[in-house]
Formats: structure tokens, C-alpha cells, sequence
């Protein structure tokens, strides 16, 4: 009887594979273990239409897979952003009677990058620069000594060691400043002696910080408006 059930099971998995059926297909409609199947249909000869419908059978498998993968991390994604939204709501009410939080979200949605994926603000104005460093501080918790640092500037100024300049006059770590960057220019002179060129201020692992700086703009507007 058990033979008879066993043979029976056989010509079961037989017929799946060659309707296309991957191992794990036939594991998942019949009683077997996985190295019996293999035992069983690893010599198993095919006709050209049977393995052309078993190809085509794994790549359904794999594209199914691929949108059940890509269904899981936008369901992650968005419970993350649910979250992280909660709590920007939250710290939205306790700072937004703070006129330097409004300050600083003003600053950021001006002159800050909403397209990099990542918290960044670049000026050329020092003082503008010390704000937001501030406010950094205050509401996102970074220390000058935290922060990302790149230089953008022309070309004839090279040699000015303007990273030194921004560094003294906002007390700010050399050894954060990443590779400078040389705009290009048709100027081969400096066209203006005191400048310095352009900084750019950014966070580590700052995703969360972009997004809820998004979030508090919106919240910033609905603010206003109602």
C-alpha cells in the first residue's frame, strides 16, 4: 500500500515537472521531501517544448517573487515613513512656537537639497552657515564636530586654502572636509578677492533627518494657512 501510494506520488511530481513546475512547486502539492524529488527527477529526460515551458515557468516564478519583494519593501517603507512622520508631527508642536525653529526651516527649504537623499545645506554666506549650524545643534542634535563638510568654489582660488578660512571663522573641524570641489570658470583671475567660495553642510546617515525636514515644511505650511 505504501509502495503503491509512494509510485503514485512519483508520477505526480513527474507530470508537475513537466508541466514546468519548479522543486519547490511540487514540495508545495505533494507529500515529498526535497532530496527524494531530486533522486527522482534529476535524470529525467525532457522534451524541447517541456524545458522552453519550464523556463518560462522559473522566470514567472522569478518575476513573481521580484513583485511579491518589491510589495514588502514598499509596505516597510511606507510603515517607516508612517512612523517617522508620527514623530515629526510631535516635535513639529513642541518647537513651533520657537521663532528659530521657524528660522531654520525656512533656511533649509531656500537654499537646502531636497533632491540629494540625504540633509544638506550650502551657502556662501558665513553667518547664514553659523545659523543653521545652530539650529542643527538644537533641533536635530549634531555637534559641529558631527557634520560633513565640502567646499565648492572656482578654480583660481585654489591655492587660498579657503577650506582653513571657513574652518577658523566657524570653528569647524578640517578633517571633516571632504575632496574640494574646483567649479569650472572662463576666468583664469580672481573676479572677487574676499570670496571663499561655497559650503556645504551635511549630516551622516541623514535619510530621516531630509525626510523630516519635508515633513516640517508641509507642516510649516498648513500652519500658516489654517
Amino acid at each position: 500500500m505504501y509502495m503503491n501510494s509512494k509510485v503514485h506520488i512519483k508520477a505526480k511530481a513527474i507530470a508537475l515537472r513537466k508541466k514546468g513546475y519548479s522543486y519547490n512547486d511540487i514540495i508545495e502539492r505533494l507529500p515529498v521531501a526535497k532530496s527524494t524529488l531530486s533522486n527522482w527527477l534529476k535524470d529525467l529526460p525532457l522534451s524541447q517544448e517541456e524545458k522552453k515551458t519550464l523556463k518560462k515557468q522559473r522566470q514567472a516564478n522569478t518575476d513573481r517573487g521580484r513583485i511579491k519583494a518589491a510589495a514588502a519593501h514598499r509596505r516597510n517603507r511606507l510603515n517607516r515613513e508612517k512612523v517617522l512622520y508620527q514623530k515629526a508631527r510631535e516635535e513639529f508642536n513642541k518647537y513651533i512656537q520657537d521663532p528659530f525653529f521657524q528660522v531654520g526651516l525656512s533656511l533649509y527649504w531656500a537654499e537646502g537639497s531636497k533632491r540629494n537623499n540625504f540633509f544638506a545645506f550650502s551657502n556662501s554666506d558665513p553667518d547664514m552657515i553659523d545659523i543653521m549650524l545652530l539650529w542643527i545643534k538644537r533641533f536635530l542634535g549634531f555637534n559641529r564636530s558631527e557634520v560633513y563638510l565640502r567646499l565648492y568654489i572656482h578654480k583660481p582660488y585654489a591655492n587660498e586654502n579657503c577650506e582653513k578660512l571657513w574652518a577658523d571663522k566657524l570653528n569647524l573641524p578640517l578633517i571633516n572636509f571632504r575632496n574640494t570641489i574646483f567649479k569650472p570658470t572662463s576666468h583664469l583671475v580672481k573676479k572677487r578677492p574676499n570670496y571663499a567660495g561655497c559650503l556645504r553642510v551635511s549630516l551622516p546617515r541623514s535619510k530621516n533627518h531630509l525626510q523630516k525636514m519635508i515633513f516640517w515644511q508641509k507642516m510649516l505650511v498648513d500652519y500658516y494657512r489654517n
